[in-house]
């Protein structure tokens, strides 16, 4: 599978501030159930890669879980002393907490045991024949929005809630300056503003958006627009993510600042 590199660390790297204004800007995996701790996830496996999700095949599935590891589990964490015994007890009271009303992604972030517990569980979008079959047949089984109760796979304990698979279509334009990390730009923070402010002018000016991003864009979208594909939320950073959903087909946002750049956003679909 072929992934896009340049979403891989708008993802993964970490966002700086807000929204910026255009006249004064202001500073701005999908986790396999193959791992049982963070190190160990990360070091034995790929790492998700944000990608479109219509280049997942059908059926998308969403979901989020919590990992209890044990000792003996597969890619364990080596230092990890956990019995099995006392890995289900601990799924157990959690699957307790759960019923009784408490925020899954806030015990995913406290207990998991994979590098998905930072993000609250969420595993992204993936499809049949990725995760153990019988985490994937628990996962098929459960409605948007339910459950499962207490399952074990080679990995450990588990408890999986299923997630909606929501996309959004969106194309960008970024302008990046030399400060920045993975960037090839010698540019200025300040050149960098007039330039996003340049691009903006020219989008109210009613020129096309694939023009604008082939003119001002950096970044390896620019020469196609500025054509990102589709994407679910949580995919990007947050000052991205929550400004694309919040867009309705067609609109234009604002200029916003993330730790890549001056972006603007239209969303397509």
């Amino acid at each position: 599978m072929t992934f896009a590199a340049y979403l891989a660390f708008l993802f993964a790297c970490t966002p700086d501030t807000d929204s910026v204004q255009t006249q004064n800007p202001q500073s701005s995996d999908k986790a396999q159930v193959t791992a049982a701790s963070k190190e160990s996830t990360e070091e034995s496996m790929p790492q998700p890669e944000p990608r479109s999700v219509r280049e997942v095949p059908r059926p998308r599935i969403r979901a989020r879980h919590i990992l209890i590891a044990h000792s003996t589990a597969t890619a364990a964490d080596p230092e990890l002393e956990r019995t099995k015994e006392q890995a289900k007890i601990i799924a157990d009271q959690l699957l307790l907490q759960i019923k009784s009303g408490s925020k899954f992604d806030r015990l995913a972030k406290e207990n998991s045991d994979d590098a998905s517990g930072k993000r609250g569980g969420d595993l992204g979008v993936f499809t049949k024949g990725v995760m153990h079959k019988t985490f994937e047949d628990t996962t098929l089984d459960l409605d948007v929005g339910q459950h499962s109760e207490v399952i074990e796979t080679p990995f450990g304990f588990h408890i999986i809630e299923r997630l909606p698979v929501i996309e959004v279509h969106v194309d960008h334009i970024l302008v990046q300056w030399a400060d920045l990390k993975r960037t090839v730009s010698e540019r200025s923070r300040e050149e960098a503003v007039l330039i996003a402010q340049q691009a903006m002018a020219e989008l109210d000016a009613g020129k096309s958006f694939q023009a604008v991003a082939q003119k001002f864009s950096d970044g390896p979208f620019g020469s196609r627009g500025g054509n990102l594909g589709w994407f679910q939320k949580g995919q990007m950073v947050p000052q991205f993510d929550e400004v694309a959903f919040a867009l309705n087909p067609g609109d234009i946002s604002e200029i916003i600042e993330s730790a890549h750049g001056f972006h603007i956003i239209r969303r397509i679909e």
